[in-house]
């Protein structure tokens, strides 16, 4: 008995200081990337996620890092590698969390990114790649804000290049509000609550 009670205790000891490492971790990550040091956070999400080795949150947060980044580069080497390194890790992510509307929602924007850095190689092929992400995630959660926001975003642009008003879709950011405001809190720590802050921004193209 004494024996069981040992190895329970070690087992609770060592879960928690599991825990707490990774609290820490992530936590370490996102003030590198809030302080621009975004090769560091993404360097360190990848040591996490490797760490963690079943956990798709540090692979999905180094994704975003590497597709977030192209949108303030130029350089076209630079971008192809860092959108090359994002499907990489989101591909990872796939792997523990399948069905996943907020993987479906990354992936839509690392091809929003490639659209957006060379429309004339990848406008065609990767369009329909996007629309097909945003409307399966909008499935999986009817009322994920982050899949509403930025898929109205999507088709706004889409209006602004064919010359069509996109104020049509503002009526999807005011649904987006919405879903902000009673986003369910998620018990899972680190999970995606980020594009609140990015409404007003989108909301410009409604005025």
């Amino acid at each position: 008995m004494k024996i069981i009670v040992t190895v329970l205790t070690l087992f609770i000891a060592v879960t928690m200081n599991a825990q707490t490492s990774y609290k820490n971790g992530m936590t370490k990550a996102f003030e590198l990337w809030e302080n621009k040091k975004n090769d560091d956070a993404i360097n360190l999400f990848e040591r996490i996620a490797k760490a963690e080795k079943e956990n798709w949150l540090p692979y999905y947060y180094a994704a975003q890092v590497h597709i977030v980044t192209t949108f303030m580069i130029k350089d076209a080497q630079e971008i192809e590698s860092r959108l090359t390194k994002a499907q990489d890790f989101l591909n990872e992510a796939k792997t523990f969390s399948k069905e996943n509307a907020e993987i479906l929602i990354m992936e839509a924007m690392l091809y929003t990114a490639y659209v957006v850095y060379n429309p004339s190689v990848y406008g065609a092929t990767h369009s329909a790649k996007v629309e097909a992400l945003y409307q399966q995630a909008k499935t999986l959660e009817p009322e994920n804000p982050r899949a509403t926001l930025y898929h109205a975003e999507w088709k706004m642009g889409g209006a602004k290049f064919w010359g069509k008003d996109p104020k049509a879709f503002c009526p999807e950011i005011e649904k987006a509000i919405l879903y902000f405001e009673k986003e369910s809190k998620n018990d899972t720590p680190f999970y995606p609550k980020w594009g609140a802050d990015q409404v007003k921004r989108i909301q410009q193209s409604c005025k």
